[in-house]
């Protein structure tokens, strides 16, 4: 039987040493280990100590069985005490009775008679050639004392032990440097996914780049047609005065002769052949007619003025595009203008203007959201409709809104219209950047731009600025 007991203690403290075991943090196994031996030996206490570097110059107790708590964590000088006599002279020790006067230990306190083993057995530690630490067990006054055969057969033990302390310490070090491959992994998968958000971002850059400088030469080409037109359109407006001018007194000249027809009375042929002629070129249809295509003429290179101005407002070619005082409502009315061919077959246009102050912007981005927002609502609606302009003022700012009657945006999409490249159109009718520059351009002002939309109702954009972007831009 006492055969049996020993295969089964040794047996249990090889399965210490196997996988299943050495998941345990190596205090844990260490602890095991040493009671263990504790137990197997009959002892009442024990400790166990490791070299803290490949000298060993220093040892840590990491586990005790039977001795105070502040006991585990202390720190032996090798060559002092009994472990790290062992430690330093690499062999092991049996003994009796008290030590604190054995010449071969250094700093060994005194014991009180109760608390002194009466036998103790210390086994250095060993892998291959190197001494990994130490490990001693005693017996208290009382129970019988160790022997040289209880000695050997420790030793032998302790091959084994030191084993499952590498075996332990080995695979701790396997975690440890799992653990910090896997933390790398995630740093490597975070510094991806940063890479990844950096491109996008990049993307977003770039159609936003392409975009600014597609509307950058709109503007420069509309500047250059309107600043064309404008110079006859010009000399047209003021030749019309002038013709205006000169057939007024044409006809005032008609009609002086008109009034002498009486005095030729006494030469009938010289007035049937007047009468003939303005009989035969309808001179009061004449006076009438040239009189109203006067008037439209006047009114349309009017309103080809208007629409040259309006272009001109619009891509503002009188500045160098810095921020100043601007009336939102006449950027409004400019858009309108632009884009009225998009609109007057789609919807009409009504206008809720409040009152509001100029503010401090940059216009003609400002007249880009504006457009953007406009050829949308035409475009959302299907038959005909009504696009509404309203306008306000909201604590330190002005908002403006464009609502329409249109189809709506579906739910799943409202939360991406701002999104680059992203659009409900069919494919070759929209390119995505129009909401998401305007958004851009909204940020860069540090205003807001927010949808409502119901499927089948209608959308509508609110649009908030602050008055003075110097001041926003300060605060924040």
């Amino acid at each position: 039987m006492e055969e049996v007991k020993q295969l089964s203690w040794l047996y249990e403290l090889y399965r210490m040493g196997q996988s299943d075991a050495l998941r345990e943090t190596p205090a844990v196994v260490q602890q095991h280990i040493l009671q263990h031996i504790v137990t197997g030996f009959e002892a009442d206490t024990g400790s166990l100590a490791l070299c803290r570097d490949d000298d060993c110059r220093e040892l840590e107790i990491v586990a005790a069985i039977g001795l105070p708590a502040g006991v585990v964590g202390s720190i032996i000088t090798n060559g002092e005490c009994v472990l790290g006599w062992v430690t330093e002279k690499d062999e092991p020790l049996l003994l009796s009775g008290d030590i604190s006067n054995d010449a071969r230990f250094r700093n060994v306190g005194q014991r009180s008679a109760a608390a002194r083993p009466v036998s103790a057995m210390c086994w250095p530690l060993r892998i291959e050639q190197r001494v990994i630490g130490a490990l001693a067990i005693n017996r208290a006054a009382g129970r019988p004392p160790y022997t040289e055969e209880e000695l050997k057969d420790g030793a032998v033990l302790v091959g084994l032990i030191s084993v499952v302390i590498e075996n332990a310490k080995l695979h701790s070090s396997k975690q440890q440097q799992i653990h910090n491959l896997e933390q790398i992994n995630q740093q490597y998968q975070k510094a991806h996914r940063q890479l990844e958000d950096a491109y996008r971002k990049l993307q977003d850059v770039q159609g936003q780049l392409l975009q600014s400088e597609k509307m950058a030469s709109i503007g420069q080409l509309a500047a250059g047609v309107a600043h064309e037109i404008n110079n006859p359109i010009g000399y047209v407006h003021s030749n019309i005065g002038s013709l205006q001018k000169y057939l007024n007194d044409l006809f005032a000249v008609v009609t002086a002769y008109e009034q002498a027809e009486s005095l030729l009375g006494q030469h009938p042929e010289v007035l049937a052949g007047i009468r003939s002629v303005k009989q035969k070129v309808d001179l009061e249809f004449l006076k009438e007619d040239v009189a109203a295509l006067m008037n439209e003429s006047r009114e349309g290179i009017t309103r080809v003025k208007k629409i040259v101005q309006d272009l001109k407002d619009f891509s503002h070619v009188d500045s160098d595009e810095e921020w100043q005082e601007a009336d939102l409502h006449h950027g409004i009315d400019s858009t309108l203008s632009i884009v009225w061919n998009e609109i007057k077959y789609k919807a009409e246009v009504i206008k809720e203007y409040g009152a509001i102050p100029d503010i401090e912007c940059l216009p003609a981005q400002l007249n880009q959201v504006f457009m953007n927002l406009l050829v949308n609502a035409a475009h959302a609606i299907e038959d005909r409709g009504v696009i509404t302009v309203r306008s306000g003022v909201q604590g330190d700012g002005v908002w403006v809104e464009i609502a329409d009657t249109g189809k709506g945006i579906a739910p799943e999409h409202l939360n991406r219209i701002f999104e680059p490249f992203f659009t409900t159109k069919p494919v070759g009718k929209g390119t995505g950047l129009g909401l998401s520059v305007s958004y851009s351009i909204i940020q860069k002002h540090h205003g807001s731009i927010n949808v409502a939309s119901e499927v089948g109702q209608g959308t509508t954009f609110h649009v908030w600025l602050p008055v003075k972007h110097s001041e926003v831009k300060d605060e924040k």
